[in-house]
């Protein structure tokens, strides 16, 4: 049964992991800086729909072939970096006057949230192992962390926004600074990711 206890605690842990910097956060605010905020809301879609894909998969699917199969993990660690590498790289190029057939699209973000090791974060740890089972708690579950992402979400887009252009429409910093320091963050999750996977292989050699 989903209680009103099960809402606050999903929605409360699920702002925190969210409202943390990671690689779709990234985009988002780097679209923000790019393209301004309205124009990249329409990514806060596509990163919902990606979330509540993975978040699934993992929850019914992959949480139970990883107890046999270790090497699922290994595999979509080395994918997620690839991808987030790939971005870094594009980002990094990214100069002022982008426009929006060359910004930041809605498929780049979604194959990003789909990789994001977050949502497997939000399949073990957020979400009660119940919600995987019962539909009557699955539907609430899932609605609870919609209410959740979007306003963090919109939150990242805004960032970019007044990072793009300060209160009196002058940039506070240039869009070609702030779109590198967000490859460079970009960057920094693709070896971090790539260490993990080299690190572990190392442990069991």
């Amino acid at each position: 049964m989903f209680t009103t206890a099960s809402f606050f605690y999903i929605a409360s842990v699920s702002a925190l992991i969210l409202a943390m910097p990671g690689p779709t956060n990234t985009l988002l605010f780097s679209s923000g800086v790019a393209r301004g905020f309205s124009r990249s809301l329409v990514l806060v879609a596509a990163e919902l729909v990606a979330y509540l894909l993975s978040i699934s998969c993992w929850g019914f699917l992959l949480l139970k072939l990883l107890q046999d199969q270790a090497w699922i993990a290994t595999v979509l660690k080395l994918g997620a970096a690839c991808y987030i590498a790939y971005l870094s790289l594009k980002i990094w190029k990214f100069e002022k006057s982008l426009t929006p057939e060359t910004s930041i699209t809605s498929r780049h973000v979604f194959v990003t949230t789909l990789l994001n090791p977050k949502a497997f974060l939000f399949a073990s740890f957020v979400m009660p192992p119940a919600v995987f089972l019962d539909t009557a708690m699955y539907f609430p579950a899932m609605g609870t962390f919609a209410l959740t992402m979007i306003p963090v979400s919109i939150g990242w887009c805004m960032l970019g926004q007044i990072a793009r252009s300060g209160n009196g429409r002058v940039p506070l910093i240039s869009s070609s600074v702030m779109l590198r320091g967000a490859s460079l963050v970009l960057c920094f999750f693709s070896a971090s990711i790539l260490y993990d996977v080299v690190h572990k292989a190392w442990l069991h050699a």
